[in-house]
């Protein structure tokens, strides 16, 4: 069992831990290294725990009930440099919470879905091409390519050729697409 709740400020050590190890995990998914992600001083970290507070950012954790583990997190804002819809950001599952039995994927996205439909009529989001389970994912919760690519960039080194592109994708708030609490 888990619970889902925003991020606040003094979460701030956890936010810190849990993108180091997804960073650990998959640098291409943070789109850092671990030692860039390791540079980031207490303050970056604050502002990072504090979009859960914030209107035009959410910051959404799943933590276990019985030891306070910290199982996922998504992030989203209102608008990037390519809209100003919703956008889905900061993604981040542990291994060992992924997958439909777990439902903590599933439960994250209906909490950022709820959040979106309050602020505009899609929800965007970046993938990376090579993410074949993550656009999978979005895939079957009703999310389509807008057929926008740009090149991935990871902090703290050189882009590599395996690392691939980013691909965007966009799902209606207003339509009746599948949503990720939804059975399959």
């Amino acid at each position: 069992m888990f619970t889902l709740r925003t991020t606040r400020e003094d979460d701030w050590p956890e936010v810190r831990s849990f993108r180091i190890e997804n960073a650990t995990d998959n640098p291409v998914s943070w789109t850092a290294t671990v030692e860039e992600t390791l540079l980031i001083p207490d303050d970056g970290w604050k502002m990072r725990a504090r979009r859960g507070e914030q209107p035009d950012t959410t910051s959404v954790a799943a933590i276990a009930d019985e030891t306070g583990r910290w199982l996922g997190m998504m992030c989203a804002q209102v608008g990037d440099a390519h809209g100003p819809e919703p956008v889905l950001t900061g993604v981040y599952v542990t291994p060992d919470a992924r997958g439909r039995t777990n439902g903590v994927t599933d439960a994250l996205l209906a909490a950022v879905l709820g959040w979106a439909a309050t602020r505009g009529p899609v929800l965007r989001l970046w993938v990376a091409e090579r993410a074949a389970p993550a656009r999978k994912y979005y895939t079957r919760n009703g999310f389509v390519s807008t057929g926008r690519t740009q090149a991935l960039r990871v902090l703290g080194r050189r882009s590599l050729p395996e690392d691939g592109g980013l691909m965007e994708m966009s799902r209606s708030l207003f339509t009746d697409a599948p949503r990720a609490d939804a059975e399959p």
